[in-house]
């Protein structure tokens, strides 16, 4: 019996640890009833992909909308956007979100910055567990950033 429950202990701890968690560790995959039983403060819309909606989350001393993204009612990706007032505040909140983002995932994987007079920009890339993460400060004054589980490949298609 104690073989049987270690065992079953053991399945359901890799099963968890295996899964594609994205933004406030929603499991990819979930359902919107299953993302609105670990987030309450999300509402119902109906806008293409977006079922479920925060519209106003405050992070880093911004505000944030936040868009979740379903496909056959399984969650495929967050969303998060800030609308900053100048280019040079969406740049400062998207530092803030790097240094955050670097605790947690480690450096990026990919970065693009460029700093010209017209258009300043971020472009920046993580991978963990499954789910890519990427910030980018878009229209000049637009800070995104986006949790997506990232597709996996079968054996026929390697």
């Amino acid at each position: 019996m104690l073989k049987f429950l270690l065992s079953t202990t053991l399945f359901f701890l890799a099963a968890t640890a295996s899964a594609q968690s994205l933004w406030r560790d929603v499991p990819a995959g979930a359902s919107p009833a299953e993302v609105l039983a670990l987030i309450p403060e999300a509402r119902p819309v109906s806008r293409g992909p977006v079922l479920l909606e925060i519209p106003r989350h405050e992070l880093l001393d911004a505000t944030f909308s936040v868009a979740f993204e379903f496909e056959q009612d399984k969650l495929k990706g967050i969303t998060l956007r800030s609308q900053a007032a100048t280019a040079n505040e969406a740049r400062a909140l998207a530092q803030r979100l790097t240094a955050s983002l670097r605790s947690r995932y480690g450096l990026e994987i990919s970065t693009k910055s460029r700093q010209d007079d017209v258009i300043p920009g971020i472009d920046r890339k993580w991978s963990s567990r499954k789910s890519s993460i990427h910030l980018q400060v878009v229209e000049g004054s637009v800070v995104r950033l986006h949790y997506q589980a990232e597709a996996t490949r079968s054996a026929s298609q390697l």
